[in-house]
């Protein structure tokens, strides 16, 4: 509407100069009237002032509105009441984008401290600083760390902790680490986590930090717990046995003679061959304690997915020909993987034979299936439609030397893990009553 009528004033204004102009054309050259010329030529130059002071004003007044923008000052109040409508309708516009502007900054500055205020209420330490580690936000929770009310750059966690400080300034976005630090005399251990926000084409780095040392301890004592306990138990069926067999051999020696050796001879001997056993399986059982404690640093080397899957398809493909369970590879992209091959193969080797006695023997099904992930990450799935693991023992499956299985060590799964922790990975798994399914993400 204001621009409809601008036009108007234009058009109308220049249509004036327009007939003037073919007055003076007409009276100067057809009927010449050199008073009607001067009089004419006097009312076009005045049209022409007013048109030109006309758009003037408008650009004046355009142009101080725009500077007031830019310099975000919208607390200039235009006055509606003016004689000419054009300009009227104009501060009226001006008046209704100031409003919306101050009403739009407003809200931004609402959300901002409700954003403040909520990361305030966290426990986690929060930072975020620029590529000069000037800090732009922060919470309580990490100025109460560097023990200083306000915090200006990234010096002052760098004063409390100068290692603490490095691997903070060095993670790399998407990175998580457990970071270990000593604060006073005091050793704590930080969950950190970066990540790259972009905010008028200036980068900035968002840090979380969580001191979890007293969670770790707690976890730490919790699996010590349940290690002892599996330990306890393990030693105590071997020894038990052996100390109640050698009280009773110990009773027979005592009470033999010279008459009755050869009728106790037997004895003594199914005795001691059990006696036997039971150590043997308990140096066995120590055997496979210092095998899971004594897991070789991986060697790395990059490997192409397809050749790396090959030789375990092939080799249980010819140990399933026999039985009708199913077993298909599928490799969703041919990236290469950097990983200890041989390490790698024995934890995808333990999974499928976990799978295989898992799985009906008769309509059993089993998947090695590899993925690549838009984040970079590579995923390994060993999947099977068996029953299941049970949900009482879940929690359980990765604890070392826990088994469900008669003839089983139960260190197969807790060394897989740390193979996989091993390479920076992550070994999960998925089960119900359809099925279950391992994670091996990389």
């Amino acid at each position: 509407m204001i621009f409809r009528d601008y036009k108007f004033q234009i058009v109308f204004r220049l249509g004036i100069l327009t007939l003037l102009g073919y007055g003076l054309l007409y009276y100067t050259f057809i009927d010449v009237n050199y008073i009607r010329v001067f009089f004419l030529g006097i009312f076009s130059l005045i049209v022409l002032i007013a048109l030109f002071y006309y758009l003037i004003r408008v650009h004046k007044l355009t142009s101080s509105f725009l500077d007031a923008i830019l310099n975000n000052d919208f607390t200039v109040k235009y006055p509606e009441q003016h004689e000419n409508k054009s300009i009227k309708q104009l501060f009226r516009k001006f008046n209704l984008v100031n409003e919306r502007f101050s009403q739009s900054i407003q809200e931004q500055a609402n959300q901002y401290q409700y954003l403040l205020a909520l990361i305030n209420q966290l426990k986690i330490a929060v930072v975020a600083f620029d590529a000069r580690e000037r800090v732009h936000v922060v919470n309580s929770a990490f100025k109460g760390l560097v023990n200083e009310k306000e915090v200006i750059r990234m010096s002052s966690l760098k004063s409390l902790s100068p290692h603490l400080y490095k691997e903070v300034i060095s993670l790399e976005p998407n990175q998580q680490k457990v970071v270990k630090a000593v604060i006073g005399n005091t050793t704590h251990q930080f969950s950190v986590a970066a990540s790259i926000f972009k905010l008028r084409q200036k980068q900035y780095t968002l840090v979380s930090m969580q001191d979890i040392h007293s969670e770790l301890d707690q976890n730490e004592m919790q699996a010590w717990q349940k290690l002892i306990r599996v330990l306890t138990h393990e030693i105590m069926n071997s020894v038990a046995p052996v100390v109640s067999l050698s009280g009773s051999l110990e009773s027979i020696v005592q009470s033999t003679n010279t008459n009755s050796f050869v009728e106790n001879k037997k004895t003594l001997l199914e005795g001691m061959d059990a006696i036997k056993v039971r150590s043997q399986g308990l140096m066995n059982f120590t055997q496979a304690y210092r095998k899971l404690t004594r897991v070789p640093a991986p060697n790395l080397k990059e490997v192409e997915v397809s050749k790396f899957l090959q030789p375990i398809e092939t080799l249980f493909r010819q140990s399933l020909t026999e039985t009708d369970i199913k077993f298909t590879v599928q490799a969703n992209g041919n990236a290469n993987l950097l990983l200890d091959p041989d390490l790698m193969q024995q934890v995808l080797i333990n999974l499928l034979k976990n799978a295989q006695e898992a799985v009906d023997s008769t309509n059993g099904e089993i998947r090695l299936t590899y993925n690549s992930q838009p984040d970079g990450h590579t995923t390994l799935i060993v999947s099977d439609n068996g029953t299941g693991i049970p949900e009482e023992i879940a929690d359980q499956i990765f604890i070392p030397f826990y088994t469900t299985k008669a003839e089983g060590s139960g260190i197969g799964l807790s060394l897989a893990k740390q193979i996989i922790q091993q390479h920076g990975g992550q070994l999960t798994f998925e089960t119900s009553n359809n099925g279950t399914s391992f994670y091996i993400k990389l």
